[in-house]
Formats: structure tokens, sequence, C-alpha cells
């Protein structure tokens, strides 16, 4: 059986065209969801199915009502990004769909999900995993019992302040926080840090780290239609299975890493971020 891809989002954002697009192009077997509401439906085209979120809003009410708010985004942002897991499980769980692979709609995806492989990949990215509906119950569970207890919503506030993720003295206690401490607690899995053989799921174009980089930004090359990262350390190009397009600025290069846009004539091109446009590379 095909597995699911999963997107949600709330808001009217024309790049949620190439992020649903990009995704079936990839898995046309497998269906696309977008989770959303009425203004974003429009760009559920091309295969992908748009669903109203607010059909599986029961459980993440409840949460909202115990949810506590300690973070320098806004109070309805926050409060979202903890509540999708809740709406995901409720509708998993309504149609009867054990396993799907999530992703945020800023990611854009290169391979096929179907992968036996990519199962172990679930929750070490909060943006891009494989989640299955046995894993999301237990971690639903979790983030109520981390609100509910004072003692616990002290600890997940240690532990967020121990992850260095503070801005200005704030603790950032977020989703991701909790995806954290879930994979490493409770998971029973190893971190592949998305990499698999000599391809990998992105975390974040605007870090390079271990990649070449351009503009501050992972430098990626075009090949016969596939993108590819270097690999510093090594010189070897890795391909990519996803890039994950974090922030305003990363999100208006979306459209021009979409398949049809992408460069498959002969020869090495790379994306320059400057000119926003695919160059040869000399």
């Amino acid at each position: 059986m095909t597995l699911p891809i999963i997107f949600m989002h709330r808001d009217d954002e024309d790049y949620l065209a190439y992020s649903l697009r990009q995704a079936k192009m990839s898995n046309p077997r497998s269906p696309v969801y977008l989770l959303g509401r009425e203004a974003n439906r429009k760009y559920a085209s091309s295969g992908a199915m748009h669903v109203m979120m607010d059909s599986y809003m029961q459980t993440a009410q409840m949460f909202a009502k115990v949810y506590q708010h300690m973070h320098v985004m806004s109070y309805e942002y926050n409060l979202f990004c903890f509540q999708r897991w809740f709406i995901l499980r409720d509708f998993m769980r309504k149609n009867r769909i054990q396993g799907c692979f999530y992703l945020d709609s800023d990611v854009m995806l290169y391979t096929q999900v179907n992968k036996p492989e990519y199962r172990a990949f679930s929750m070490e990215f909060a943006w891009t995993s494989f989640v299955g509906l046995d894993t999301l119950d237990r971690f639903c569970n979790l983030t109520m019992q981390y609100f509910v207890n004072p003692q616990m919503f002290r600890l997940l506030v240690q532990k967020t302040i121990e992850l260095d993720q503070v801005i200005e003295g704030v603790p950032l206690v977020s989703d991701m926080v909790l995806c954290l401490l879930y994979f490493r607690s409770y998971s029973g899995q190893a971190h592949t840090h998305g990499t698999f053989g000599d391809s990998f799921f992105d975390e974040n174009i605007n870090r390079p780290r271990w990649a070449e980089s351009l503009s501050g930004k992972k430098k990626v090359y075009a090949i016969d239609g596939q993108l590819y990262c270097k690999d510093l350390a090594s010189g070897a190009l890795k391909r990519l299975n996803s890039l994950h397009f974090q922030g305003l600025t990363a999100k208006s290069y979306m459209k021009d890493f979409w398949l049809p846009h992408i460069p498959r004539q002969p020869g090495v091109h790379y994306y320059d971020y400057a000119s926003s446009q695919w160059t040869i590379q000399n």
C-alpha cells in the first residue's frame, strides 16, 4: 500500500502550490493531502486533495485549554504548532490511516517515501517525518502530560533551556523541543540525521554546516534534473531527498526548485540565490 503524504496549513500562501505539486510529482502513486482551510483550497490541484482541518479539531481544542505559552512567537502560532499533531492524529484515526509521511508546507520533496528504510526516520525532524498512528498516540498523550502536570511542565522548560532554545531570556517551549525529547527518550530509535546512504532529508537550507555554501545557504547543484549538495569534508555529492525552505526569504525560492523548473540540459548547474536563477557551473 502506498504511503499517504500529508501537509497542514492554515493560510493563503502561494508557495503551497509548489510543495504540493512537487510531492505529487515525486510520488505519483501516493495520495497527497492538504489539511487546510477554505482560503487555501485553490492550491490543492494536480492530484492533491484538500481536507478541512476544522473537522478534526476536537482534541486540539482540548489541548488549547491546558496550553501554557512560553515563546517569542505569538500565542496563536505556537499553540497551532502543538495542535497540528492532534489534528493529524485525529485525521488519521477517522480515515483509518496507520502511517503517513508528514511534511511542513515549506518542504519540497524529491524522493519516493515508500522506501522501507524511511520508516526509521520518525519524529527526528518535526518538519519532515514518517509518522505512525501509534507514535502519534504516544506523542500526543505525552504532550498533554507535559502541560497538565506542573512538575512535568517545569521539566520541559528546563530541558528547553538545556537545549539552548532561549531568546532574550525567554525559553522557547515548542513542539520541536518535545519532538526531540520524545525521540531521545521514547522512540527507541537511533539518530539518522536525515541521511540515508548518499542521500539526505534537509534540516534547513539556511544551515549549510557540513555542506558547501552560497549566500549563507546550502549550495544546490542540478545534474540531469537531480538535486545535490557537496560534502565539504569528502567533496562527494549527496542527493537531496527534500529541501526545507525555512523563513520568508527562503520560501521565495521554492518555485525555482519545482521539478519542471529544474535544469535538465547537459552540464552542471547551481542555484544562484542573488539572481534567483539556475546558472551553469564553469
